[in-house]
């Protein structure tokens, strides 16, 4: 199956993300991501992207993965990022959603049983 840009979905990730992004100004990690992002970002907002995005193209993905924005979390800078980067990616696939629905039944699950 191949992804296709939701450009309203794409559109939403990215005005969140933006706005998050300038929650932390003068933090000089979220000014690089911001940096990095804002021709996507601009792009994405205007409907100017077309194709789906290479995971491995998408800017800063590797300091995501050093975990250097989990501090910034309210609001939440990874979460926007990851957001707007499924988006970019062409969103999520069938087996995405699969996943996340029995995480999310394990999460019910759990909370019930200890809640």
């Amino acid at each position: 199956m191949t992804h296709a840009i939701d450009p309203i979905n794409l559109k939403a990730a990215a005005k969140h993300l933006e706005w998050v992004l300038q929650q932390y100004p003068g933090v000089s990690d979220i000014g690089h991501l911001y940096d990095a992002l804002r021709s996507l970002i601009e792009d994405a907002k205007n409907g100017r992207v077309s194709r789906p995005m290479n995971r491995q193209e998408m800017p800063c993905r590797y300091l995501k993965s050093e975990g250097v924005y989990q501090p910034y979390e309210n609001p939440d800078v990874e979460g926007a990022y990851v957001c707007f980067s499924i988006e970019m990616e062409g969103g999520l696939t069938e087996g995405d959603r699969e996943i996340n629905s029995i995480i999310e039944g394990i999460r019910k699950t759990t909370k019930r049983d200890h809640g």
